[in-house]
């Protein structure tokens, strides 16, 4: 489904790894596009944020423009289908603007380089 998933740091906490584990399919689900050339990290939250994930996507499209984007999902999150939907496809859509901005940097580094006679 993804080109890679990688579960880190949930050592010593099973149940949030389960929640992760639960939600993979869900990204899946938001993304579609490209979701095979996606690599997608889960991580507990921070400290200050109790039982909540941080979600990493990270993908590089064939021209060679590379992205990453990451997010929080709290534990009000958690546990409502729609919101849980809601968070990934921001992550997603994080993502994707990065990927435009990049691509657009592109396009205009070219149009201003001086034309070769």
């Amino acid at each position: 489904m993804f080109k890679s998933v990688e579960y880190a740091g949930f050592e010593s906490h099973p149940e949030l790894r389960a929640t992760a584990e639960r939600l993979t399919p869900v990204l899946g689900n938001e993304i579609r596009t490209w979701r095979d050339q996606v690599s997608v990290e889960w991580r507990p939250g921070p400290d200050a944020m109790p039982g909540s994930l941080e979600l990493t996507l990270t993908l590089t499209l064939e021209n060679g423009v590379a992205g990453e984007a990451s997010g929080t999902f709290t534990s009000d999150d958690l546990g409502e289908a729609w919101l849980e939907r809601s968070r990934c496809r921001w992550v997603w859509d994080g993502l994707l603007e990065v990927l435009l901005d990049k691509q657009h940097q592109r396009t205009e580094e070219y149009l201003s380089a001086p034309a070769e006679v």
